[in-house]
C-alpha cells in the first residue's frame, strides 16, 4: 500500500514550507483554516515542523501536510524560537484574535478604567462587549 501511495502526493524536503491543516476544535472563529509551517528535519518519511513561533511537539506523517510554492519560513528563524508547542498553542500564538473566541467585556459603564476586560487587556472594545452603549475604550 505504501508503494502503490509514492508518487501521489510530491515530495517535500527541509526547508520546504508547507501547510497544516488545522482542527475546527483548535482554531478560533476568525483563525485561517491552515497554519504555514517549514520542515526543520525529515526522517524515513516522517517530518519535523516549525512556525515562527517554535516547534510542533510532535512529528508528522507527508499526508499531514500539504505542499505549497509559498516561501516565507527558513529553518534558521524557526529554530532560534527553539521551544516546542502543541498545534493548538501554535494556532492561538498566531491567532489574529485570542484563541477560540473574542475576548469581550460586559461594561454598563463607558470602559473607561480597568474594571473592563478589554482595556485591561490593551484592547479596544468591539461590537459584541456592549451594542448600543456609549464607550471610551475604542481604539
Amino acid at each position: 500500500m505504501v508503494q502503490q501511495g509514492e508518487g501521489i502526493l510530491p515530495p517535500v524536503k527541509m526547508g520546504d514550507d508547507v501547510l497544516l491543516d488545522i482542527p475546527i476544535f483548535d482554531r478560533g472563529r476568525g483563525d485561517p483554516p491552515r497554519l504555514i509551517a517549514v520542515v526543520v528535519e525529515e526522517k524515513e518519511g516522517i517530518l519535523r515542523v516549525a512556525t515562527k513561533h517554535g516547534f510542533l511537539d510532535r512529528w508528522l506523517e507527508r499526508n499531514s501536510v500539504h505542499a505549497t510554492a509559498h516561501k516565507s519560513l527558513m529553518v534558521e528563524d524557526a529554530r532560534t524560537s527553539g521551544s516546542e508547542h502543541s498545534l493548538h498553542e501554535l494556532v492561538r500564538m498566531d491567532s489574529v484574535g485570542v484563541g477560540q473566541g473574542y475576548r469581550r467585556c460586559s461594561c454598563r459603564q463607558n470602559c473607561a478604567t480597568n474594571r473592563c476586560a478589554c482595556r485591561k487587556n490593551n484592547l479596544g472594545c468591539n461590537s459584541a462587549c456592549h451594542p448600543g452603549r456609549c464607550c471610551a475604550n475604542k481604539k
